[in-house]
């Protein structure tokens, strides 16, 4: 999950070892959550048979998004309770990483899509649909509650996430709360759409996208955005394609086509969607549980 589905998450310039004012099972202050969370992301990769080349990946992710953090304004907002930060929560989640042995970072959490947006009960926000806000951390952390700070004309607001059958609109953002995050659906195979009360309308349902052979009216209603003779239909081996989303399962858009996707551990890629672990680290296929996100 590169949480950018997923999203990011964080880490200082140094070696990544536990401060030692923090031992395992002690509540994380927030000074220590980002060097506490890495080294138990990190550590199995480093002991699991993975590549040296995927080890470093997690180290660089850990040197460049956690520079600086927290941050004064996370600080303050969690000194005004804005964001309310759970020391116990975050000690549970590094625990469980660090003792996940060689086992995926996502399947390991057996997250649904609600505890993405505050880490498990680490993070959580108090502001509601419509509330100014800003990103604080992590690209998640925020002061919205149950959602993301979305960037609009004159700032930010918060965009609070709904589920199907619930109202949408520019506030409301449609996603599957309950779904099971995976490596390989990711964020956006749980995002739902906005079926609109009436052509224009600014507000509508959340309902699911239609699948592959799904009866079907228009392109929209579709997941691969393509509805022919009333079907869902999606663009076959070889076929001209933009992304991913476009082609059939079991395929992948490459160089503007569908190609084979599915690849084994140690094959050659280009991109995480060649992989059947979805990790494509350094041009070779890794184990799921050798990527970071």
């Amino acid at each position: 999950m590169r949480l950018s589905i997923v999203v990011a998450l964080a880490s200082l310039l140094t070696s990544g070892c536990l401060a030692t004012s923090h031992s395992p099972g002690d509540p994380v202050p927030l000074e220590a959550f980002c060097e506490a969370f890495f080294d138990a992301l990190c550590g199995p990769i480093e002991t699991c048979g993975c590549s040296e080349a995927a080890a470093e990946s997690c180290r660089s992710e850990q040197r460049e998004l956690c520079r600086g953090f927290p941050s004064d304004a996370l600080v303050a907002a969690v000194a005004e309770d804005r964001v309310l930060y759970d020391p116990v929560a975050a000690s549970v989640l590094t625990q469980r990483l660090r003792s996940r042995g060689c086992e995926g970072f996502v399947e390991s959490l057996e997250w649904q899509v609600r505890d993405l947006f505050d880490l498990g009960g680490t993070f959580h926000g108090t502001r509601g649909a419509g509330e100014p806000c800003e990103v604080l951390g992590f690209e998640l952390i925020s002061e919205c509650e149950l959602g993301s700070c979305a960037s609009v004309a004159g700032g930010a607001i918060c965009r609070t996430s709904v589920g199907g059958g619930e109202r949408c609109d520019r506030t409301h953002q449609c996603v599957d709360l309950e779904g099971t995050l995976t490596s390989a659906t990711g964020i956006g195979g749980l995002v739902l759409r906005c079926v609109e009360d009436s052509p224009g309308a600014e507000s509508g349902v959340c309902s699911r996208y239609l699948t592959e052979g799904e009866p079907c009216e228009t392109d929209a209603a579709c997941w691969n955005g393509r509805c022919v003779d009333m079907r869902c239909e999606a663009r076959p081996l070889g076929a001209e394609c933009v992304t991913s989303r476009d082609c059939a399962t079991g395929l992948y858009c490459r160089e503007r086509a569908c190609a084979v996707a599915g690849a084994p551990d140690g094959r050659s890629c280009e991109s995480d969607a060649a992989c059947a672990s979805q990790f494509c680290i350094a041009d070779v296929c890794e184990a799921s549980w050798c990527g970071a996100f």
